[in-house]
């Protein structure tokens, strides 16, 4: 929050200036990475039915890997569309911003309703909770998504509690809850586990502690006993 009137603006310095400019930048590229991530939730498809593309991805970052996206983008996850639904509100946003301000990471808990299928059969209703973190890049002065995808935390049936009934990633062919567990569900709850706070939020120090905009650790920054703000 920057507290702060215009007469107050005679008063600053040129440094004390530049300085508020830099924290309203940084405000501003919070606000666009929200609405970012925000579209990125609600337009799951490539095509976005019957709308223009929005293009949200850094597909011509050098760290992007643009092939696999692209083929991803092709290959069809379920028969028809009919029935099926995907309604992931993002909520809790922790979001940091480099120095430069063009580069941020970001997390996110999202609650979802699903109406999911594979193939024809009737689509089953379907409750999941998940966190959605990622990198985020300024690109020509705008900003896309480099990284990160939903990361389940629970997927059941609507009628079914999640503790004896997890439901994996909806993939052509089907996968087994081991592969699972090395893809979306990788932090997904387990009964015999303890839960970790995992994926974590971005912290303050992110960026010095994991300069690297490839780094996945800050991810895992909360299993760190040496970890500080």
């Amino acid at each position: 929050m920057i507290d702060i009137t215009i007469k107050d603006l005679d008063l600053l310095s040129e440094e004390e200036l530049k300085s508020l400019e830099k924290d309203i930048d940084g405000q501003l590229s919070v606000w666009e990475v929200c609405n970012l991530r925000g579209q990125a939730a609600i337009f799951h498809d490539d095509q976005h039915i019957g709308e223009k593309r929005r293009e949200l991805k850094a597909l011509n970052h050098p760290s992007f890997n643009k092939e696999a996206e692209l083929i991803f983008r092709n290959t069809p996850v379920v028969d028809s569309l009919e029935g099926n639904m995907l309604v992931h509100p993002l909520t809790t946003p922790v979001i940091e911003v480099n120095e430069d301000d063009d580069l941020a990471r970001a997390t996110w808990w999202s609650l979802g309703v699903e109406g999911l299928s594979k193939f024809r059969e009737m689509p089953m209703a379907i409750i999941s909770v998940g966190m959605v973190p990622g990198v985020h890049v300024k690109m020509n002065g705008e900003w896309r998504i480099l990284s990160g995808a939903w990361q389940r935390t629970t997927k059941n049936e609507y009628h079914a509690g999640f503790i004896n009934n997890m439901i994996p990633t909806n993939t052509r062919p089907q996968i087994s809850m081991e592969d699972d567990r090395k893809h979306l569900g990788r932090y997904a709850y387990k009964k015999d586990e303890v839960r970790k706070p995992v994926p974590c939020p971005p912290r303050k120090n992110t960026f010095e502690k994991y300069p690297q905009e490839t780094d996945e650790s800050w991810l895992l920054d909360n299993l760190d006993p040496n970890s500080v703000e």
